[in-house]
């Protein structure tokens, strides 16, 4: 039998020149065929999906979005990518959970192991209803964290919408509550005190989280499952237009503070939503920042905030005072002392007749000499 080259045997596995191959090296030579085939069709698949994104792209790109005298490829592309976003991001807290009912059952049950109550089932539900309204036949992904009470508000929303509509449940452990550490014990209490005079966002529990540690979770989730979500659909699939978060009341404050950029101060002075309140992102792009979502009150409910002031007039008293409806000051709030005080005179029309007569405000309620 002739000599046979490298190419007739794929490059892989040569043959003894000088004798028949046996069964042996037919076999081996075939499982070689065999893996180069296999690497080869891999090879093709991830060059033909990588081909298709890239066409996608650019007939988005082309197609919706078309580079001008006053507008640069690059500058294109984010357009782009700001209309391939989802229409509306809905963040929801789960129902009233057995930890709501009853503080006390923390200490004898894990915090993930918490479930809804007949309350907080019927209220999951009736936030299903409530959410097919605002979706409409818009394509829908519902994202929610892996804790049993979520799973539960998750999957009675899920029951609310249409099978057609929906794309597969993400569970994301990014999203799940704040740890809070072994909260057996009488000592939850002390921590919890600790919380209150450093403050929220500061304050990391014994063997838990702090609220900056969830902070920088949501915010990679974020960048990763919304900014991304539509970057590599399933062939055929939809483009998600509605996200449905199912999360906890902390972490929603704190997709809010990374999404409009809240100061720790602000972020503290916002409530936690109640059981299944919604609060509904809509995609604005006329917004020119880097965000193109806006909070929707028709759509979804109000986040409500609150500030403890400190008020000095011009005539040397001083009144200490909740301002409502913080969250309503444009940014830099603490700067805003025209604003403010007019805010305080509609408040307020007993203690503030004349917001002109305001000489200046503590926003920190006496923590900082600056402010004193």
């Amino acid at each position: 039998m002739g000599q046979r080259s490298d190419d007739e045997v794929g490059g892989r596995g040569q043959l003894d020149t000088k004798a028949d191959p046996t069964t042996s090296d037919l076999m081996q030579m075939i499982r070689t065929l065999s893996d180069q085939n296999e690497e080869l069709q891999s090879r093709l698949s991830r060059l033909e999906v990588k081909e298709q994104l890239n066409a996608s792209a650019q007939e988005v790109t082309w197609k919706d979005v078309k580079p001008t005298a006053d507008m640069s490829l690059s500058q294109a592309l984010e357009e782009s990518r700001r209309r391939s976003l989802p229409e509306r991001i809905i963040l929801v807290r789960h129902g009233e959970s057995e930890g709501n009912a009853d503080v006390t059952l923390y200490r004898t049950k894990a915090d993930n192991l918490v479930e809804l109550t007949e309350r907080g089932t019927l209220q999951a539900k009736e936030a299903g209803k409530r959410i097919r309204k605002v979706v409409g036949n818009s394509a829908v992904l519902i994202q929610t964290s892996p804790f049993q009470r979520t799973l539960q508000t998750a999957r009675n929303i899920r029951e609310c919408l249409p099978e057609e509509q929906l794309a597969p449940l993400h569970v994301d452990p990014r999203l799940r509550e704040q740890e809070f550490g072994n909260l057996q014990g009488e000592d939850f209490k002390n921590f919890r005190k600790e919380q209150v005079d450093v403050g929220r966002f500061y304050y990391r529990f014994p063997t838990g989280e702090s609220g900056a540690d969830v902070y920088l979770r949501v915010r990679n989730w974020w960048i990763d499952k919304i900014l991304h979500v539509n970057d590599f659909q399933r062939a055929g699939s939809p483009p998600v237009e509605s996200v449905v978060v199912v999360t906890h009341g902390l972490t929603m404050r704190l997709i809010l503070m990374q999404l409009f950029d809240w100061s720790p101060n602000t972020f503290h002075t916002v409530w936690n939503a109640k059981n299944c309140e919604i609060y509904v992102l809509k995609r604005q792009l006329s917004n020119t920042v880097d965000n193109p979502y806006v909070l929707d009150f028709e759509e979804g409910d109000t986040p409500l905030s609150s500030i403890a002031l400190t008020v000095m007039m011009k005539d040397g008293q001083q009144h200490e005072v909740s301002l409502q409806n913080y969250l309503d000051v444009p940014s830099p709030r603490t700067r805003q002392l025209e604003i403010v005080s007019e805010m305080l005179a509609s408040q307020y029309p007993s203690l503030f007749p004349d917001a002109s007569q305001i000489d200046h405000i503590d926003f920190f309620g006496g923590r900082f000499r600056k402010f004193q």
